[in-house]
């Protein structure tokens, strides 16, 4: 996949706000550029967006049935009713379903677990699932991630005496399922005003819910359970998800980073390990692309429950042979995604020359588990939404993934009858379908592609500034980090940065560039993914789009460029212009 090649920067906003908020926060104007970029003007905003606190979360007091189905659970623990936990096989379910299992064990509940398999049951829950758990002799069944659809599986437990709650994000299809609490924001009677909550993020309100609950009835002291010392879980699922790391979700996510970084629970420190991770302090890259990944590969490739097993891990030595073992399921991942995808670019090369709004690309044989990769690859190239189908004995599981051109599950409701299920978010869909409805399915989808298309700015980069290399601090570093945790609807800054000495150009690892350049009080690494190729045609003097992070090698306070395009020669222009 080759990376874009131009970039602009932003037209500047509110100038004067940003000479405020320089001045009242004591940061620099590169800083404040930063904050008004994203539409933070005033000095409370910003207070707000900097230094975010837990006491600011949104008080779910309108969430509807949260305290139903709390109350049941609270009742369920007094009675020492045994417990099952279900939920998805993703990051968002194992984090969601990871963090009950642990609150649950702290009061000391009998709980039985399991997670979704795409390869047996698929997503959700089923019958099958359903009597295993009241053959286990669970009261309560606890659906985390899922079951918003489930219907019928839920209408079974209801007829065989077993209570579900379920606690969901997805949009709802039709009608609420029959549980005994339907947890899910996105309910048109729910008064709770925040339906971009991951799954762990409603799983964290409902476990404090029920803290609150046993409290108030004096099963447990208000000193016991600790809710922060699982924000690390909400981090980790909340990040993977790529929800909108608006004001829940961020104070939540930089919460849990930090929870992540200065307390390490033995399962996440094993990953960390065997991921590579030198630095100590975690950041939202760290989980997007080290972490989650990993966790993801279990579901993708046998039992999700290994990494479950990772996550409620207490013992080092468990807690290294799973991350092992997601490890060699991450490896086989990324040999079948590189056959799957380079099948699937052949087909979609070959749509490209119609110019069509959307790809659809199917194949027989080709693995579930990697679907979503290929698809979110494919979408990345050719900017477009993307839906891959791998067809097997007649029945295709698709996975689709969208840049905001289209709602992607919108999109799937309106394909509906050519379709067995799907669900799924904006940008973010699933879906399974007949062999013989793939055709009628790509004409509606192009159809509808073309009625409700909104264009996107997909190929040129926006940066934030213009910065020379002078500029660039650990001072300036910490003042943007602290804009973090970066990525859906809160980007991590990029520059425009103006007239860096090159001292070497190398490839590193898969094809990947790799630079040293020279500052006025020393030097910066640069890191360009899928680069590698522009090593051995490097100017002396360039510019660069890049944003700015830690070097993980050379110390915490050295900087390492992350290049968002390749290098550009430096012109003269460039030169005289500049301030130092």
């Amino acid at each position: 996949m080759l990376p874009k090649t131009a970039w602009k920067v932003a037209p500047s906003r509110n100038v004067e706000a940003q000479k405020r908020l320089a001045s009242q926060l004591s940061i620099s104007e590169v800083a404040a550029i930063c904050l008004v970029n994203r539409g933070i003007e005033d000095e409370v905003s910003a207070e707000k967006y900097l230094y975010p606190r837990l006491r600011d979360l949104k008080k779910p007091d309108q969430m509807v049935d949260l305290a139903r189905g709390a109350a049941r659970v609270s009742d369920a623990i007094i009675a020492r009713e045994k417990i099952g936990v279900f939920g998805d096989y993703d990051v968002d379910g194992l984090t969601s379903t990871s963090l009950m299992y642990l609150f649950l064990r702290e009061t000391a509940s009998a709980v039985e677990v399991r997670t979704a398999d795409r390869f047996s049951g698929g997503y959700g829950l089923d019958c099958e699932m359903v009597d295993f758990f009241h053959q286990s002799d669970c009261k309560v069944l606890i659906v985390l991630d899922c079951g918003t659809s489930d219907h019928e599986a839920i209408g079974h437990a209801r007829d065989i005496g077993l209570d579900v709650i379920v606690v969901d994000h997805h949009r709802i299809e039709s009608a609420f399922p029959p549980a005994f609490a339907f947890v899910n924001p996105h309910r048109d009677d729910c008064g709770f005003d925040d339906t971009t909550l991951a799954a762990v993020g409603l799983t964290f309100y409902f476990c404090a819910a029920i803290r609150s609950k046993l409290v108030e009835v004096n099963f447990i002291s208000p000193d016991e359970i600790d809710m922060r010392k699982f924000l690390d879980l909400v981090a980790l699922g909340t990040i993977a998800d790529v929800v909108p790391l608006g004001h829940n979700n961020r104070i939540l996510a930089r919460h849990g980073l930090t929870v992540m970084s200065d307390n390490r629970r033995p399962g996440i420190e094993a990953l960390v390990n065997i991921a590579r991770i030198h630095s100590r302090r975690i950041n939202s890259s760290h989980v997007s692309y080290q972490l989650a990944p990993r966790i993801n590969a279990a579901g993708r490739l046998a039992s999700a429950m290994n990494a479950f097993e990772l996550l409620v891990s207490t013992v080092d030595s468990d807690a290294r042979h799973y991350s092992e073992l997601l490890e060699q399921y991450t490896h086989e991942r990324r040999e079948i995604e590189a056959r799957v995808s380079k099948s699937a670019r052949a087909i979609a090369s070959r749509q490209e020359k119609n110019n069509p709004r959307v790809l659809v690309v199917a194949g027989e044989g080709w693995h579930k588990g990697v679907l979503g990769i290929v698809a979110a690859r494919l979408c990345e190239e050719y900017t477009r939404p993307v839906y891959v189908v791998g067809f097997e004995n007649g029945l295709g599981t698709g996975s689709a993934r969208g840049q905001g051109q289209i709602n992607l599950y919108n999109s799937l409701e309106h394909c509906a009858s050519n379709l067995i299920r799907f669900g799924g978010h904006r940008d973010a869909a699933g879906f399974s379908i007949a062999n013989e409805k793939i055709e009628a399915f790509q004409q509606q989808l192009e159809q509808y592609a073309s009625d409700n298309w909104v264009e996107q700015d997909t190929g040129v980069i926006v940066c934030d500034a213009t910065l020379y290399p002078s500029q660039l601090s650990a001072a300036l570093l910490d003042e943007i980090s602290r804009m973090g945790p970066f990525g859906f609807d809160n980007t991590e800054p990029l520059f425009n940065i103006i007239g860096l000495d090159v001292l070497s150009a190398r490839v590193v690892g898969n094809h990947h560039l790799k630079l040293l350049l020279k500052t006025p009080t020393g030097t910066v690494s640069a890191f360009g993914p899928n680069m590698g190729e522009y090593a051995n045609k490097m100017p002396r003097i360039v510019n660069v789009a890049a944003s700015l992070s830690a070097d993980e090698w050379r110390g915490e306070d050295a900087i390492e460029l992350k290049l968002a395009a390749p290098p550009v020669e430096c012109s003269d222009t460039d030169l005289f212009n500049k301030s130092d």
